[in-house]
């Protein structure tokens, strides 16, 4: 990575270059200046003493033999029985306890032989100092055995060749030009089988003849040591190395000015092949973002605080950079740390891929993991993927489909399926809902995707009485009349019409009495009367009355022509027929001549024939009334009217028949009703205006269904985004295969399917990285056959070294063991030549940059992950008695610090613990900014086996310490807390634990207790003793620690004990020890993330007892502690149902029994819980999501389908998904199916179990 790739560097040497006249330091000398935090130098300055090392120069002969051929020795062995083994059993524990930290802390063996010591007088930047360097130093390891009588005993063993003091080789070729070749002396020291060292002593005064007085002290000291004066080797040019670069640019005056990191382009996971997908364990949305920028080549300072999972990460990227033939380096000064990536590997199967470097590594122990890697890639095969990942892309396609389809807005109605449920849930869930049937067309949805103006017309309808019972049954509705003149009109006909009525009535009654005829029923009739009565004066003209007493039909037949009466089948003589003639001629009328006798008399006869039919006895000749021709024109007018009526009236008012044709009667009433309703009829015009338009709207049917249903004003609108939402509904699932095919039932198999799926695929990404590997290293056999003979014989004859497999092509040893993980401080036996191709460095923020800096100049790519809120880097001791200073101690700088002035940052968010998300979100805001989350446990909600917990010790008084008028430890916590900690031994001795204290003193009353309490418990050694033997790698022990010194401890429970209490006065001095101190903050965030699973708090102290205005820094977080656990009980808050759909559930879950938590915790639309708490075995509470909510959506296929209930299950919840389908469908049943998981009863039938339990 050069310049030109890495821009910083040419933006900020051109933004703050030093003056021309200033000079930097070089890289080299700038490196040494940071020192290396060790607050004693046993390599150069060591003064062996009787506290701080055990001499076994005068030792027994025979001991010393059996130690310097590399026996494991007893201390009894080599030392008399006495005082002076005594005193070594002491200084043996010392140093064991130094060894083990310093193994644990900074990953180094400081355990050591020392075979002589070398002392001169050195001159060194103008000072002379007094030098004292052990001469030879082999690595020894230190147990302890069961002794004869009960008593422990260390036992000292040689595990490795002694060697030249490396920092005594250095300072005398610097110092004094005299180059000593460590080779040499090791052969001189083993010229035989046994270490002999005074052939090496004399080649040493040989060689140093020149420094006169340099003194060999011929001895043997046990004692610790460790080489920490070059870690790092620069090359010539940091052009390699531009993380170096930056920080050299910024450590000699250059203004750092990291850039922000660009989009890596990576597609998103849901488009992510499986086949392509380089994950061997799982990572959330933080640690993949992390993954993604450093696979892209970006060097990055990572932020990651307790538990959000930064081994997590480092194992995925150790393992997502070994897929891409990357060399990965990780290192971390604690060994725990290490481990931990390592166990995540072997959780993956892919522990092989990561050779475990460290310090003074046995190569039998490297050997063994490269065999390992060897068998691993000899023996892996790629797994048929191929038909599970088809079947998992298939799946995630579906479930990425539903939810596409569910929420798609169809631009032709500007709504998606899931808002239409949503609308329609929230109408049928109105206090009265709406109920129409009716569904729209689809031209009629297109035109009404606006529906204001709509529904504004309708409630104006509703308003002018459309759909009122008033309104429909008034004879003028439907009339049509579009303004005020035609309603004036149409007024003022009915009132003519109604008065013509009855005048008319009454005149055609008394013509038809007079003329003999039975009165008519209608209009109709009326009319036919009125012209008879015309007919009958029309014929009178032409003959006289007697006309009608004669046979007409004969008279007709005789005057008619022959073919006439051949046609009607009329015989008749001429005799007759002359007869009749005369008849029908006399009478006529005088005066008169028919011009159409025949023609006249057919008329008659028509007369005589309808008069007879309307005579009201039979015989009644024809006449006419003397009122006869004003009834006819009394008639015409009404019917005339009438018609105009029918004009005016809705059409199905004289559907059924004409309205002279009704009986008279009922047309009078219905003409006096128009008349009485003339106040409905002023509403009239616009009613028919607005239906009109509503109709030609496409909605006939829904006004006719609203008028039959007399729905009131108030809810057509209702009605109508009823019927709107429900007809675009099923015309969106319609026309969506997928909406249409699937059901609640579907996708939950679908879902089901995935998860499995997707878990196995996960499962399998060590096996797909191992048949990776295995492939390019069957390659690389091919390619680099000599590099491939020489690892041979090194794993089959020799003893492999870092040195040796440093000779061996990493083309060859990536494919093998592509990750290398090992101390800061071990890189110093690393070949200077030695590179990788990433560096990731862990607890980056508890490192020192000086200690660091070996592990930077071995790669161009940096990933440095840590917490720069609870970590510092802290100098240390390498001797148990810290005689031998190397002068004063430069401050240290973390190399997380340093980092991030140079390099973008990325923050990891969730914190992964299952602890309490109300305590992580404490801590975010305390100490985060806000930054942290996690997911809510179970026991948050339902109070049930809380994760976090507190007690309040009223009782809580004590002494003031000595010279002060502080409380810093009470009889009631320790004893309280002595209880609780016998109570986790005996109920969760599979868990490990600490207690953390805040001060000294009090730490030291809870471990006196302890002990004392455990003399009475032997059923708690076991666990008491986890740790501390031979095996204690294998577990973690019991501490007790002040909070001071808690930064490295984590384990799986923690008891909390400030300690603090009340004078005997009850007065409280608001001064919390650490947690007042300047780095008091920090402190009580070390003291909140000790605990991976359960952390309890016991305080004599609560949130009342304090006064906020006499705190600050860490004692007011302290503060704040307190209140949100021993303040008053204030529940997280939880939000509203927005969904309509599921407000509409939890009523129905809440009718059912159950206690419902809307939006909780911001993961879940409802945690539904049994409202017993005190129940016995009651079941898990259930996480319910819906497809439809906005934190579904926006997490990935997998996250919402596995990792997220996954997360939920660890945490006591039983998570479910809800369907919309089956919400809408049939929310009753899914409301009783979920009651049902829980076994809640509605509250009236549990009523009885409910005071019973009370």
């Amino acid at each position: 990575m050069t310049e030109q790739e890495f821009p910083r560097l040419a933006r900020a040497r051109a933004a703050a270059r030093p003056d021309e006249g200033q000079t930097r330091p070089d890289p080299a000398a700038w490196v040494s200046s940071l020192g290396s935090g060790a607050e004693n130098d046993t390599m150069l300055r060591f003064a062996p003493s009787a506290a701080n090392s055990i001499d076994l120069t005068e030792a027994n002969s025979s001991g010393v033999s059996q130690l310097l051929l590399g026996r494991r020795t007893r201390l009894s062995t080599l030392l008399p029985a006495g005082p002076e083994l005594d005193a070594a059993h002491e200084v043996s524990l010392g140093l064991r306890a130094k060894v083990r930290e310093l193994a644990e802390e900074r990953g180094i063996d400081v355990g050591a032989l020392a075979v002589g010591v070398a002392t001169w007088t050195a001159e060194e930047d103008g000072r002379r100092e007094r030098r004292s360097a052990p001469v030879l130093l082999a690595r020894v390891a230190l147990t302890v055995r069961r002794g004869a009588r009960g008593r422990d005993e260390l036992e000292v063993q040689i595990t490795e060749p002694a060697r030249l003091n490396p920092a005594l080789v250095r300072n005398l070729r610097r110092h004094h030009g005299i180059a000593l070749d460590p080779e040499a002396y090791q052969q001189a020291a083993y010229a035989t089988a046994r270490l002999e060292p005074a052939p090496a002593f004399a080649r040493l005064r040989e060689e140093t003849a020149a420094i006169a007085d340099l003194h060999i002290q011929d001895c043997l000291l046990v004692s610790t040591f460790a080489d920490l004066g070059e870690t790092a080797s620069l090359p010539a040019s940091l052009e390699d190395l531009p993380v170096v670069q930056a920080l050299y640019d910024a450590g000699t005056g250059m203004v750092p000015r990291p850039a922000a990191l660009q989009p890596t382009g990576a597609p998103a996971e849901d488009d992510v092949a499986p086949a392509d997908e380089r994950l061997v364990v799982d990572v959330d949305a933080a640690q993949a973002r992390v993954l993604e920028h450093a696979a892209a080549g970006e060097s990055l300072v990572v932020a990651a605080a307790p538990g959000t999972g930064q081994t997590q990460t480092a194992a995925a990227l150790a393992a997502r950079l070994a897929w891409e033939g990357r060399r990965v380096l990780v290192v971390a000064e604690r060994s725990a740390a290490l481990a931990d990536v390592l166990d995540r590997l072997e959780e993956a199967d892919l522990r092989s891929i990561a050779l475990d470097v460290p310090a003074n590594a046995d190569p039998e122990l490297l050997r063994r993991q490269l065999v390992q890697a060897v068998l691993r890639s000899e023996r892996a095969v790629d797994p048929d993927t191929a038909r599970d990942e088809a079947a998992l892309t298939e799946r995630r396609r579906r479930l990425q489909e539903h939810v596409g389809s569910l929420h798609h807005v169809r631009p032709r109605w500007g709504c998606s399926p899931f808002q239409a449920m949503q609308a329609l849930a929230a109408l049928t869930g109105l206090e009265t809902p709406p109920a129409t049937t009716v569904r729209l067309k689809r031209s009629v949805l297109d035109s009404t995707v606006n529906r204001q103006a709509v529904g504004e017309q309708l409630v104006r309808a509703g308003e002018l009485g459309a759909f009122s019972a008033a309104a429909t049954e008034s004879r003028w509705f439907g009339a049509r009349v579009r303004n005020v003149q035609e309603t004036e009109a149409a007024s003022e006909l009915a009132d003519e019409l109604a008065a013509a009525l009855h005048t008319t009535r009454r005149a055609v009654d008394t013509a038809a009495a007079q003329a003999g005829l039975r009165p008519e029923r209608t209009v109709a009739g009326w009319a036919e009367q009125a012209d008879l009565y015309r007919r009958v004066a029309r014929t009178l003209t032409e003959f006289t009355p007697e006309v009608f007493s004669l046979d007409v039909p004969q008279l007709v037949a005789a005057t008619a022509t022959s073919s006439w009466r051949r046609l009607h089948l009329v015989e008749m003589s001429s005799v007759t027929r002359s007869r009749l003639r005369r008849a029908a001629k006399d009478a006529v009328r005088p005066g008169v001549q028919p011009t159409d006798l025949h023609g006249a008399l057919v008329d008659a006869a028509a007369v005589l024939e309808d008069w007879n039919r309307h005579a009201a006895e039979p015989g009644t000749p024809p006449q006419v009334p003397d009122q006869g021709e004003h009834v006819m024109g009394q008639v015409g007018q009404v019917r005339e009217r009438l018609r105009r009526l029918e004009g005016v009236l809705a059409p199905e008012a004289v559907a059924e028949a004409p309205l002279e044709e009704r009986d008279v009667d009922d047309l009078v009433a219905a003409v006096d009703g128009l008349v009485a309703d003339r106040d409905t009829l002023a509403t009239l015009p616009e009613r028919t205006l607005v239906l009109d338009s509503l109709r030609d709207h496409g909605l006939a049917e829904l006004l006719e269904d609203l008028r039959d249903r007399e729905v009131p004003t108030e809810a057509l609108t209702a009605e109508l985004e009823l019927a709107w939402w429900q007809s675009a509904l099923e015309a969106m699932i319609s026309g969506d295969d997928f909406l249409a095919m699937m059901s609640g039932t579907d996708l939950a198999e679908v879902e089901r399917g995935f998860r499995d799926l997707d878990r196995a695929h996960l499962e399998r990404g060590g096996a797909r990285l191992s048949a990776a590997l295995a492939a390019r290293w069957r390659e690389a056999l091919r390619t680099y056959r000599a590099d491939a003979a020489v690892l041979r014989t090194l794993l089959k004859q020799g003893s492999p070294t870092v040195e040796s497999l440093a000779t061996i092509t990493p083309e060859l040893l990536q494919p093998l063991v592509p990750v290398v993980t090992t101390s800061p401080m071990a890189l110093s036996e690393f070949p200077p030549e030695w590179r990788a191709d990433v560096v990731v460095l862990l607890e980056a923020d508890a490192t020192a940059l000086a200690t660091a800096m070996g592990a930077l100049t071995r790669a161009p790519q940096v990933v440095a992950l840590g917490d720069p809120v609870i970590g510092r880097p802290q100098s240390f001791q390498v001797s148990v008695d810290p005689t031998a200073t190397a002068g004063p101690l430069r401050p240290l700088r973390s190399a997380h610090d340093a980092l991030d002035e140079v390099l973008p940052t990325l923050p990891l968010r969730t914190v992964h613990r299952p602890l309490e998300r109300r305590l992580v979100r404490l801590l975010s805001a305390l100490a985060y900014d806000g930054a942290l989350d996690a997911l809510p446990t179970a026991g948050e909600a339902t109070g049930r086996d809380r994760a976090v917990t507190a007690e309040y010790l009223p009782e809580g008084t004590g002494i003031p310490m000595t010279g002060g008028d502080v409380v810093e430890s009470t009889n009631a916590e320790v004893a309280r807390t002595v209880e609780r900690v016998f109570e986790h031994i005996r109920d969760r001795p599979e868990q490990s634990l600490a207690v953390v204290t805040v001060s000294e003193q009090h730490a030291r009353r809870v471990a006196a207790a302890v002990q004392a309490t455990a003399a009475q418990a032997p059923w708690a050694h076991e666990f008491l003793a986890r740790g501390r033997g031979e095996d204690a790698a294998d577990a973690e022990p019991f501490v007790i620690v002040p909070v001071v010194r808690a930064a490295s401890v984590v384990r799986d429970a923690v008891i909390l004990t400030p300690g603090y209490g009340r004078t005997p006065h009850g007065r409280v001095v608001h001064h919390f020890g650490a947690f007042s101190d300047p780095d008091g903050e920090r402190m009580v965030t070390v003291a909140l993330t000790r605990a991976r699973r359960r952390l309890h708090l016991i305080s004599a102290l609560r949130a009342a007892d304090l006064d906020e205005d006499r705190l600050d820094g860490g004692a007011l977080w302290f503060l704040r502690l307190l209140e949100a656990y021993l303040g008053e009980d204030a529940a997280d808050p939880v939000g509203m149902v927005g969904d309509p759909l599921l407000a509409d559930l939890r009523d129905r879950l809440e009718e059912h029994g159950a206690r419902v938590l809307p939006r909780y915790a911001g993961v879940m639309d409802l945690a539904v819980l049994d409202p017993r708490a005190d129940r016995d075995e009651a079941p898990r509470p259930l996480a319910l999501a819906g497809d439809g909510g906005e934190v579904y959506r926006a997490l990935t296929v997998r996250q919402r389908s596995r990792t997220l209930p996954e997360g939920l299950e660890a945490r006591g919840w039983e998570p479910r998904t809800l369907w919309a389908i089956d919400v809408f469908a049939d929310p009753e049943s899914v409301a009783r199916e979920l009651a049902d998981r829980l076994g809640v009863e509605p509250a009236d039938e549990t009523d009885e179990t409910d005071d019973d339990v009370r």
